[in-house]
């Protein structure tokens, strides 16, 4: 999200500045939740307003309902036949089993070290449904319930049952059909792991390509970055804020954007249907976006510049996020960016590309930050009302909200398409109605949660904070080793330098720990900011 920030306001071709808000763009992603006093108080309005628009109509909302559309409104979407991204490949960890929800649905990832396969299972052991997740790859190769040994291959079957009896009817339950853990499709592509939600659906799987990213993310001219971060809000919310460009100047100010460049964004829809919708401005820079569904968003950002000595620059910049339904009030956000200019301010493998890839997810994840919190109050407030109105919130979006600017076409079309289409929210598994949102009864402190988020889940966070921490022990015990010999030497120049050498050390012990936070917590303070 925070390239967008920067495409939108006047360009001003500062390095850091367009990186940090490259990764804006990328991210602009969050939601929320609602059950707090002031929740109800706001609801109780909303539902008011929401009547009395009811009465006079919708004449003073912006036009985003009536966009040109393809597809008859009868065309219900099918949310458990399409791939959905799970994770980053590089962030997965063949040699442990890694826990994910899929449309409320719990399965476990794990990579078959026999086919070099990566495999989701039903995160459920067929013996006495204790989570597989919880297991370890075995010495065969296997994925080996913790609780009483069963093993499980590649394809699901069960390989060993320790408790059976080598002989006699126990021996044939390891060959039983019920022995067998459920098994997904699944395939890798452009470095994200897709899995297909449906257990049944495996020729249908294999006659469907995954969402693809664009051709630039493979061009040597374009630098890429990607992310994946855990989120404590809806789906809807999340979609809702990727769709939405003209926040990024306030909820982002001084990370990506800054107040005094927002403006008008005169967007304009292109088309639509149950397959989703495109639409762009015109104008320098130039926005295209593009909703695939059930959870691809496409940023295109063209920037026409003049340098001094290199002259006109044609700048693209594809911000490509993936919004995945993890459960009701859980979205995991997957972002995708390339660009072509100012490449040694991100991370990459060409020798002048220094920057790691765990600095620019300190950006990043600033960005996903100055979203949490004011997701997490307009969820709650959405919630309150649709339970006092009794109605889904999303089916009276354009009547509880009041949305006259352009700016909002994006978020107008997605709650269109989610009314139309979708049936207003994901084809959950289970019974989600009885569950507890998150955003109701988390604090702020687990709300922006870095670590159990993110870092767990990041194969270059997780390695830079390890290492931090490592770095800490050792300029602390170089501190002691050092104070312990300040008063030993008869020489008192040399115990004055050996008492330096202790400060120094504690100076760089402590910067190790502060820098740590970055992996685990940062409070966010909108008007702190000035």
């Amino acid at each position: 999200m925070a390239m967008l920030a920067a495409a939108l306001a006047p360009m001003a071709p500062k390095a850091r500045r367009t990186t940090t808000a490259i990764a804006a763009i990328a991210i602009a992603p969050l939601d929320t939740d609602p059950r707090c006093a002031d929740g109800e108080i706001e609801a109780r309005a909303l539902v008011s307003v929401l009547r009395k628009r009811q009465s006079l109509g919708e004449a003073d909302q912006a036009p985003g309902e009536t966009e040109p559309s393809t597809s008859s409104a009868d065309e219900k979407f099918v949310w458990r036949d399409h791939w959905y991204p799970v994770s980053l490949v590089e962030d997965l960890d063949p040699s442990v089993p890694t826990p994910f929800q899929l449309l409320n649905r719990d399965l476990v990832i794990w990579k078959d070290p026999k086919s070099g396969e990566w495999v989701a299972l039903d995160d459920r052991c067929p013996h006495r449904l204790a989570p597989l997740s919880e297991g370890r790859i075995d010495e065969t190769g296997c994925l080996q319930c913790s609780y009483h040994g069963w093993s499980f291959d590649g394809s699901g079957a069960c390989t060993r049952i320790p408790q059976a009896a080598p002989e006699g009817p126990e021996a044939k339950a390891v060959r039983s059909p019920k022995s067998c853990a459920i098994k997904f499709p699944t395939l890798v592509s452009q470095g994200l792991l897709f899995v297909w939600p449906d257990e049944n659906g495996w020729e249908k799987a294999k006659a469907t390509k995954p969402p693809m990213l664009p051709k630039e993310f493979e061009d040597p001219a374009f630098s890429t970055v990607t992310i994946q971060r855990d989120l404590y809000y809806g789906y809807d919310t999340l979609m809702e804020n990727v769709s939405d460009p003209s926040h990024i100047e306030f909820a982002h100010h001084k990370v990506t954007g800054r107040r005094d460049r927002a403006r008008p964004l005169p967007f304009k829809m292109e088309s639509s249907g149950a397959w989703g919708y495109s639409g762009s401005n015109s104008g320098n820079p130039r926005i295209s976006a593009t909703f695939l569904a059930p959870c691809y968003a496409m940023n295109k950002i063209e920037i026409d510049t003049k340098l001094p000595i290199f002259g006109d620059q044609k700048w693209v910049i594809w911000i490509c996020s993936f919004n995945i339904p993890m459960a009701p009030g859980k979205t995991r956000s997957i972002v995708c960016s390339a660009r072509n200019f100012f490449q040694f301010t991100m991370p990459g493998k060409a020798w002048w590309q220094l920057v790691p890839r765990w600095y620019e997810h300190w950006t990043s994840n600033l960005v996903y930050d100055g979203d949490m919190i004011v997701l997490q109050g307009q969820e709650k407030i959405f919630l309150s009302a649709s339970k006092e109105s009794s109605a889904d919130i999303n089916q009276q979006y354009t009547k509880i909200t009041f949305t006259p600017t352009q700016a909002d076409r994006f978020v107008l079309a997605f709650r269109t398409w989610l009314r139309k289409f979708g049936n207003s929210q994901p084809d959950w598994f289970g019974n989600p109605s009885q569950e507890v949102l998150p955003s109701t009864v988390l604090s702020k402190r687990e709300m922006l949660d870095r670590y159990e988020q993110h870092t767990l889940k990041c194969s270059s966070c997780k390695g830079a904070y390890n290492a931090f921490q490592t770095l800490q022990k050792i300029f602390m015990g170089a501190t002691v080793a050092f104070c312990a010999t300040a008063g030993i030497p008869a020489d008192v120049q040399f115990r004055v330098l050996l008492a330096a050498a202790a400060l120094v050390s504690a100076a760089v012990a402590y910067a190790f720990h502060t820098l740590q936070k970055n992996f685990v917590f940062v409070d966010y303070v909108h008007a702190e900011i000035d």
